[in-house]
């Protein structure tokens, strides 16, 4: 069994959540970078993650924008929502929603803020898997916000017939070249993610089959271009387009994520935003000294 036969590979662009000056969701933005993303050579497009905010939003906010960025997408890419929550009933309740809309897998981490062991992820993962419809599940690891996923607990997950796939967002190279070498061993047909932008090359050459990221959805064309210089073997050309990025992401990171790859998506002009989180005057500075830099450098480097 090879690639060809993952569900789940290739380039996917996290959607960003755009909102108005009111602090409500600005839906007809939403449609407008739903419908750009399908104009691209992405494979899918994400909403409802954690670049899209999504516990910043109400449940009714995060189906509302499931609902209208699968009535823009229908059969043109493939549409992942996610569906983390705090526990597995909400988590069900995002898998019956996106299931009537269409959407073809949904991205779960495991509950957040009470922190979980092994054991009780798989359960949460087992109880997903026996309530998820039609829809595929990508579990989810984002141990900066969720209960880390024990890497011995993977081979559970991959038992799982409707777990075809797993995220990996915690920029552990180390871990994630292990969780490749249980999928050659245990199920071919697992996808394995990267969900970080900075070791994007990496990660396809270590064997990743894809990427949920960001700048997916901000540079659709440049991280296109990298997936073809992977795939030609051109490693020179794959590592010039990623350092070009690198510089643009290290100044999004100086930002509480995920304002600062919102603030340069404002800047590359894919994005009008007001913001929910709060900040201070100094913030406030920094922020507007950041888009600034950014400036700079895309005027630099050119990246479109």
């Amino acid at each position: 069994m090879n690639k060809e036969n993952r569900f789940f590979k290739g380039a996917y662009g996290i959607m960003l959540t755009p909102f108005l000056p009111n602090g409500k969701v600005d839906y007809d933005q939403i449609e407008e970078q739903a419908d750009s993303l399908c104009q691209t050579d992405i494979t899918g497009l994400v909403t409802c993650g954690s670049t899209s905010e999504f516990v910043m939003l109400s449940a009714e906010e995060n189906k509302q924008i499931m609902k209208v960025v699968a009535n823009v997408v229908g059969k043109r890419k493939q549409l992942i929502c996610g569906a983390t929550g705090p526990d597995s009933k909400t988590s069900i309740d995002y898998l019956g929603h996106m299931s009537q809309l269409g959407a073809v897998g949904a991205l779960i981490a495991p509950p957040y803020y009470y922190q979980y062991g092994g054991d009780e992820i798989v359960e949460f993962y087992r109880s997903l898997d026996k309530n998820c419809s039609d829809v595929k599940i990508i579990a989810y690891q984002i141990p900066s916000f969720s209960s880390p996923i024990p890497l011995e607990k993977t081979v559970d997950l991959m038992q799982m017939p409707h777990v075809v796939g797993m995220k990996n967002s915690s920029a552990n190279i180390k871990q994630i070249m292990h969780q490749i070498n249980l999928r050659n061993n245990v199920r071919e047909d697992f996808s394995i993610l990267t969900g970080t932008d900075d070791a994007l090359v990496p990660c396809l050459l270590g064997g990743c089959d894809g990427s949920f990221t960001a700048l997916a959805c901000i540079f659709p064309n440049e991280i296109c271009k990298i997936y073809k210089a992977v795939e030609d073997h051109d490693l020179e050309t794959a590592l010039k387009l990623q350092g070009d990025l690198l510089p643009l992401t290290r100044l999004a990171d100086q930002v509480t994520f995920p304002v600062g790859y919102k603030i340069l998506a404002e800047v590359v002009g894919v994005l009008k935003t007001s913001y929910r989180q709060q900040f201070g005057a100094k913030a406030k500075q920094e922020a507007e000294q950041i888009g600034e830099q950014m400036r700079q450098l895309l005027q630099k480097k050119k990246i479109s």
